[in-house]
């Protein structure tokens, strides 16, 4: 039960600001991804950012909350890698629209 409460007061307290300068790259990255028709790389680029905003904005609550034996750091790092890998074979399958 504990943990849910942090987990509720986790979402429910947060400020978030992102750096312009990193909203401004992802924004041009993306739209090139979309002239060029690279669909697939513009989501890519999108979770990869999305991914390191979830890490670094929430890396010293992790450590807050579960000491410096951070074990939800590696979860969440290897997740995200899992995550990458799976987009990245999916460039390599074909689909076939009919």
């Amino acid at each position: 039960m504990e943990s849910i409460i942090n987990l509720l007061r986790f979402f429910s307290g947060k400020d978030f600001s992102v750096p312009l300068w990193e909203v401004i790259l992802l924004v041009l990255i993306n739209s090139i991804c979309l002239l060029l028709g690279r669909h697939r790389l513009g989501l890519i680029v999108s979770y990869l950012f999305v991914f390191y905003w979830g890490f670094i904005f929430n890396s010293t609550y992790f450590v807050n909350m579960m000491g410096y034996f951070a074990w939800g750091l590696y979860i969440y790092a290897i997740s995200g890698v899992v995550m990458a890998i799976i987009f990245l074979i999916s460039f390599f399958v074909k689909t076939r629209i009919s």
